[in-house]
């Protein structure tokens, strides 16, 4: 291409409107690889029940509206977000419900679709918190406030789960805040919000009301697999055992 610089005619090579397009598209491509890596970083990997899968139904009691729901987000995330920016879900019950199977199930399927998402369960949220007052780490405070803040959804186990404080508190309450009617929480405890607001303290009523606010709220029923696994051990060593009763 002919180019006039300094009264002289100059010629120059120029990059192709194509070249340029594809060269673009590998740097987004990039930065989307990076940006899910350091997603991953930060999921509590040996929490997650690497077998959980959704599915659009399910024979088990008290939990087939729960993966319902659970499997229409996914399979619907892009409408679900359009339709309701950052509504999240709150499944609530006893142990060995399955609800860490089913926050594993949707972190997984929102994976395979490259949907950034972290798993983490609260207690490893709060500790990574405190790593960060331990060292001094600037750096890793921002990633992790970065992935925290910014990820497309953040599945948070077992809320409630460990001691409550009141630093504790804030630091929840300062993640559902940023992320609040933007990006969505997928939440599991053992606790209804009521329950969760009087274990949770002085922020309860706050973080009660802001999950109420973002969230749906689902209650599981039935009876603990762990309980039924342990029957069926039973059941195995009584048929090497005569004579148990």
């Amino acid at each position: 291409m002919q180019i006039q610089l300094l009264g002289q005619v100059r010629w120059g090579s120029v990059t192709c409107t194509c070249e340029t397009k594809a060269r673009e598209a590998e740097e987004e491509a990039k930065r989307n690889r990076d940006w899910l890596t350091l997603c991953h970083e930060f999921t509590s990997r040996d929490k997650l029940i690497t077998k959980a899968a959704l599915a659009r139904e399910t024979e088990r009691a008290g939990s087939a509206n729960a993966m319902k729901i659970a499997y229409n987000f996914v399979d619907t995330y892009t409408e679900w977000q359009r339709e309701k920016p950052g509504l999240g879900l709150y499944f609530n019950g006893a142990n060995g419900l399955g609800k860490t199977y089913i926050l594993s199930g949707i972190y997984k399927s929102l994976m395979s679709k490259n949907v950034s998402a972290v798993f983490m369960t609260t207690y490893h949220m709060f500790q990574r918190f405190r790593e960060v007052g331990k060292v001094d780490d600037y750096e890793y405070e921002k990633r992790l406030l970065k992935v925290l803040y910014g990820c497309d959804v953040l599945l948070l186990d077992d809320v409630g789960g460990e001691v409550p404080y009141d630093s504790r508190a804030e630091k929840l309450l300062d993640v559902i805040n940023a992320r609040s009617q933007k990006r969505p929480i997928i939440y599991s405890s053992n606790f209804t919000t009521e329950g969760l607001e009087q274990w949770m303290g002085s922020q309860g009523a706050r973080i009660a009301d802001r999950i109420l606010e973002n969230s749906i709220t689902i209650t599981l029923h039935g009876e603990s697999l762990r309980g039924a696994i342990n029957d069926r051990h039973h059941d195995w060593l009584a048929g090497r055992v005569k004579g148990l009763g």
